[in-house]
C-alpha cells in the first residue's frame, strides 16, 4: 500500500489582478461624483479701470454690493452690522485675506461708507475694488 503525504503547508496569497481594475472604478466614480460649486455672487455693473492688477483668489474675500444696497460675502447675504462678524471669522482662518469689492457703478457710497467702516472695526484693512478693464 502506497503512503500518502499529507501537506499541511497553505499558501497565503493576496490576488492583485483585480486591483488596477478596482482603482480605475473608484477614480471614475470619484470623478463623476464630485461637484464643483461656483460662486454665483449678485448682478453688478463693474465699473471700468485703465489697469487691472491680479489678487490671489485663495486670499480674498469677495464683497459684492448691487445698487439696490443687497450685500453678499462670498455668496452668503449679510446685514452691514453683519459685515465685522463674517470678516473676523475669515481673519481668523486666514490673517492674509484681502476683502475685494464688487460694486455695481450705481451703487450709493454711503453703504459702501458703513462697509468700509465694518471692515476697519474687523481690523480687515486690506481692501481692493476691483474694476472691468476698459477697452
Amino acid at each position: 500500500m502506497a503512503k500518502i503525504k499529507k501537506t499541511t503547508k497553505a499558501v497565503s496569497a493576496i490576488p492583485t489582478a483585480s486591483m488596477s481594475d478596482i482603482a480605475f472604478l473608484l477614480l471614475l466614480f470619484f470623478m463623476v461624483s464630485t461637484v464643483f460649486v461656483k460662486e454665483r455672487g449678485l448682478r453688478i455693473t463693474m465699473p471700468q479701470a485703465k489697469e487691472i492688477v491680479k489678487i490671489p483668489r485663495k486670499h480674498a474675500a469677495t464683497i459684492y454690493v448691487d445698487r439696490h444696497g443687497t450685500i453678499s460675502i462670498d455668496d452668503m447675504v449679510v446685514s452691514i452690522p453683519d459685515v465685522q462678524w463674517v470678516m473676523q471669522r475669515k481673519l481668523a482662518d486666514d490673517h492674509n485675506i484681502i476683502s475685494s469689492f464688487r460694486t455695481d457703478k450705481e451703487t450709493n457710497y454711503g453703504i459702501m461708507s458703513d462697509i468700509l467702516n465694518q471692515l476697519k472695526e474687523a481690523n480687515a484693512l486690506r481692501v481692493y475694488f476691483e474694476a472691468k478693464l476698459k477697452r
